[in-house]
């Protein structure tokens, strides 16, 4: 990618705060330390979507890149890539094979359901989630479930950053997300979590 990485080495570790005595597992703040430890990230993925009753599903992957607080892009790889991005604003779908980009801005409800949002603000997951830890898995469970979002598992690796989310909605459909290879980079050029198709500028959510 044309941003360069940076070294930050065990800089997270100065940052995550310690686990509370008694804790049973690893918390949503110290994942979050260790994401703030570089401006941005870029992982590889793979994500899965099963069907409620289903052991298998469609997958596919590509790249993520994060950069806190609130920004993010999948680039997704194969015959026909496509991105998904947020400036924690607005969210934008681009399919440049189709010729189609879509726009809606960001809500509470959206916010909660792109994977990782839960580490950005752990306060605000708190809020909207019960979470519960053991060993290196968070299961949060929405306090007010919708039919889009009823609780996010996920499972941390040793350096304290996601190595898997799943996202359940309220049929128990699944949205399995594998992470692997994070690499801390420097801020990417501006523009660059607003994406568009080429020769066009971002496009806008739709006047409400």
């Amino acid at each position: 990618m044309f941003f360069a990485s940076v070294a930050i080495a065990p800089l997270w570790l100065l940052l995550a705060p310690a686990a509370p005595a008694g804790a049973t597992g690893v918390t949503l703040e110290q994942v979050a330390g260790a994401l703030r430890a570089a401006p941005c990230w870029q992982v590889s993925f793979g994500q899965r979507y099963v069907p409620a009753g289903f052991e298998t599903g469609a997958s596919e992957g590509g790249t993520l890149t994060l950069a806190p607080p609130a920004s993010l892009r999948f680039d997704y790889a194969g015959e026909q890539p496509r991105i998904f991005a947020t400036d924690g604003a607005v969210a934008r779908w681009v399919d440049p094979a189709a010729a189609m980009c879509t726009a809606v801005r960001i809500d509470a409800t959206t916010w909660g359901r792109l994977p990782l949002t839960a580490f950005l603000d752990p306060g605000a997951a708190r809020a909207a989630f019960a979470v519960t830890a053991a060993g290196r898995t968070l299961t949060l469970t929405a306090n007010a479930p919708t039919p889009e979002l009823a609780s996010v598992v996920v499972t941390v690796g040793a350096d304290n950053l996601p190595a898997a989310v799943t996202v359940i909605d309220g049929s128990g459909n699944r949205n399995e997300f594998t992470f692997s290879a994070w690499s801390a980079r420097v801020e990417p050029p501006p523009g660059y979590f607003r994406p568009a198709l080429p020769g066009a500028a971002p496009c806008d959510p739709a006047e409400e």
